[in-house]
C-alpha cells in the first residue's frame, strides 16, 4: 500500500509547484492536485523528472515524494490525519475560493486544517470595507458549528521588495495570518522555509484588518514627512531641495536616529532626484500636487466612526488629500487669499527648526500608531477577537515594509511588555515619557508653521489628539447645555444621579441682588427617560409662553 502524504497542495500555480518541490526535496511527501485542470498534475511531476535527468546532481527525491491526484477526493484520501491542505491560486476572488471550498469540504473531517495561501488585497477588494465578510471567516464559522475544520487565511504584507532586496527572489514573502493558534502552530513549520509569517489573531478577518490598519497608519506617517519637507523649504531660509534632503540624511545619521526609517531613507532620495526628462531641476517639482482619494482610503475612518474611536489624524489627512484634488480652485484662491508677507513672519534659527521638526514628526508618527492600534483593538473588542498586537507590529516592521522604523521597534517593545493590553499606546512607558520630553518641540513647530501660513494637517491634528486625550476635563459640557437649551436633550450630572433638563430661559432673566444667576431646580428624570425629556421640554416651552 502506498505511503500516505504529509501535506496536500491544491492548486498548481507557479508558487504551488515550487512549494511542493521544496518540501519534496526535503523528503516530505506531498499530494498535489490542480483545481483548474486535474490532467495538469502528472505533467508537473513529469517535468520535474525530466529536469532531474538533465542535471548532473539530479535530485531524484523531488518526483518520488510528489504524489499526483486527479480529483479532490483522491488527494484528501492520500493524506495523513489530521489532514493539512494548502490552497494556492485562489486569491483572485472570494467567489473562486468558495467554489473550491465547496468541492473540498465534503471530504474533510474534524481537526483537518485548510490554509488559503497569499490573499492579496486590491484597491477595489470588498474586504477593504467589509472585513467581517471575509469568505474564509464566514466558512470558518460555519465549519466550527459542524465539522470543526480549521481554516487559516494568509494576507500578503505590503513591502518594497524590489528596491530593498534588489531582487524579488532574494527574500521570502511575508504574510499576516488569521485563524486558530493550534492550527497555525501545526502549519507554521511547513511555511517557515518559504515565507515569513505571523499569527495576528484568531479570526481570518484579523489578517485583513491588520493590513488595512497598516495602510491607515501609512497615511499619517507619509503626510508627516511631506509636511516636514514643506516646512524646511518655506521656513528655514527657503532651503533648496538638496538642503532639505541633507537635513533628512543628517536625521538618520546624527540626529539620535529617532526618525531612522524606510520612509526617511526614500524621502531623502526622492528629494535629491534630478529630472532627466526636462534636464532642469528636480523630479519632485514636476509632479502634480494632487492625489486621488478612493473609497478604500476612507475605510479606516469609517470603521473608527462606527466603533466610536477618535481618528483625527486620519481624518485630517483624508481632508488634505481631498483638498489637494481641488487643484484649480486652490490656484484661483491663491490669487485672492495671498500668502503672508515675509515681514509678518517670525525669525527662526535653522538648528532649532531641525530639532523641533524632527521631534514633531516623531510624535506625530507615535500618535498615528496609537490611533491605528486603538481602532484595531476596538474592532477586536466588538468582534471578540484574540489579537496578537505585538506580532502584528513585528510584521509591519519587517525590512522593506513601508512602516519599517526605529520608532516602530520601540512600539513593538512597548506593546510586548505592556501588562494591560487595553492601554492606549500614548500612556505606555516609555512612549509616554518620550512624548512628555518632546512635546514642547512639537508645539513650537506647529506654532511656527501656523505663523508662516503652512498647512500641516498631520502635525497639528496629532497634537490636538495628544492634548485632548490627556485632558482631565473638556468644554463639551457647554455643548450639552446648548443642546438642552434649544432641544431639550437633557444631560447627566457629575454627581451621577439621574437625568436632568433645565429651564435655561428663566435662569437668564432672573438675577438676584448680588448679580448672581438664580438656578431653578432641574427636572430630574430616570436614566432611561428619553420620552420624559421630550415631555419636560414641551411643558417648559408652554410655561415660558
Amino acid at each position: 500500500m502506498e505511503e500516505l502524504c504529509t501535506l496536500g497542495i491544491y492548486g498548481l500555480s507557479n508558487t504551488g509547484q515550487q512549494f511542493a518541490a521544496h518540501h519534496a526535496r526535503n523528503q516530505i511527501r506531498v499530494c498535489i492536485c490542480d483545481h483548474d485542470d486535474p490532467s495538469f498534475t502528472p505533467k508537473v511531476i513529469a517535468e520535474y523528472r525530466k529536469q532531474n535527468e538533465k542535471r548532473d546532481d539530479a535530485d531524484t527525491t523531488v518526483d518520488r515524494f510528489m504524489r499526483p491526484s486527479n480529483t479532490v477526493e483522491e488527494m484528501v484520501s492520500g493524506l495523513n490525519t489530521p489532514r493539512k491542505i494548502i490552497i494556492f491560486n485562489s486569491n483572485s476572488s472570494d467567489g473562486k475560493f468558495e467554489l473550491l471550498w465547496n468541492k473540498l469540504s465534503p471530504c474533510l473531517d474534524k481537526g483537518d486544517i485548510v490554509l488559503r495561501w497569499g490573499r492579496e488585497e486590491k484597491e477595489n477588494a470588498p474586504s477593504h470595507q467589509f472585513h467581517s465578510q471575509s469568505i474564509v471567516n464566514k466558512l470558518a464559522r460555519e465549519q466550527a458549528n459542524s465539522k470543526e475544520v480549521h481554516l487559516l487565511e494568509m494576507v500578503r504584507l505590503e513591502r518594497d521588495r524590489v528596491n530593498t532586496f534588489k531582487s524579488s527572489n532574494t527574500q521570502p514573502d511575508a504574510f499576516l495570518v488569521g485563524g486558530s493558534e493550534d492550527a497555525y502552530n501545526i502549519m507554521q513549520p511547513f511555511l517557515a522555509p518559504y515565507a515569513v509569517t505571523g499569527l495576528v489573531g484568531n479570526s481570518a478577518s484579523c489578517a485583513h484588518y491588520a493590513l488595512m490598519i497598516q495602510r491607515a497608519i501609512e497615511f499619517g506617517v507619509t503626510q508627516a514627512f511631506a509636511e516636514g519637507s514643506e516646512i524646511l523649504k518655506r521656513v528655514a531660509g527657503h532651503y533648496e531641495p538638496t538642503d532639505v534632503a541633507r537635513v533628512f540624511v543628517n536625521w538618520a545619521e546624527k540626529g539620535g536616529k529617532i526618525l531612522s526609517s524606510y520612509l526617511l531613507d526614500i524621502t531623502s532620495k526622492i528629494i535629491y532626484k534630478r529630472d532627466k526628462v526636462s534636464g532642469d531641476g528636480f523630479v519632485l517639482s514636476k509632479i502634480v500636487d494632487s492625489i486621488e482619494v478612493t473609497p478604500s482610503d476612507a475605510w479606516a475612518k469609517q470603521e473608527a466612526i462606527k466603533l466610536k474611536v477618535p481618528a483625527p489624524i486620519l481624518g485630517a489627512v483624508l481632508d488634505a488629500r481631498l483638498l489637494s484634488g481641488m487643484k484649480d480652485e486652490r490656484e484661483d484662491a491663491s490669487s485672492v487669499l495671498s500668502e503672508l508677507a515675509l515681514k509678518d513672519t517670525p525669525s527662526v534659527l535653522k538648528d532649532q527648526i531641525s530639532e523641533d521638526l524632527q521631534c514633531a514628526i516623531y510624535c506625530t508618527c507615535m500618535c498615528a500608531y496609537a490611533e491605528g492600534l486603538s481602532i484595531f483593538q476596538a474592532a477586536s473588542d466588538v468582534e471578540s477577537w484574540d489579537l496578537n498586537i505585538a506580532e502584528c507590529v513585528r510584521l509591519w516592521n519587517l525590512p522593506g515594509s513601508f512602516l519599517e522604523s526605529d520608532s516602530l521597534r520601540k512600539v513593538h517593545s512597548a506593546v510586548k511588555d505592556d501588562a494591560d493590553e487595553s492601554s492606549t499606546l500614548m500612556v505606555i512607558s516609555p512612549i509616554a515619557a518620550e512624548l512628555q520630553e518632546m512635546h514642547m518641540h512639537w508645539r513650537r513647530m506647529v506654532t511656527l508653521s501656523f505663523a508662516y501660513g503652512i498647512s500641516i494637517p498631520a502635525l497639528s491634528s496629532s497634537l490636538t489628539y495628544y492634548d485632548t486625550y490627556r485632558a482631565r476635563t473638556l468644554p463639551v459640557g457647554l455643548i450639552r447645555a446648548q443642546r438642552d437649551y434649544f432641544g431639550g436633550n437633557g444631560y447627566d450630572r457629575i454627581e451621577g444621579a439621574g437625568w436632568f433638563t433645565t429651564n435655561w430661559t428663566k435662569d437668564h432673566t432672573a438675577l438676584n441682588k448680588k448679580g448672581l444667576t438664580t438656578t431653578d431646580k432641574p427636572v430630574q428624570l430616570d436614566a432611561d427617560g428619553d420620552e420624559k425629556i421630550k415631555t419636560a421640554a414641551k411643558k417648559r416651552k408652554r410655561q415660558t409662553l
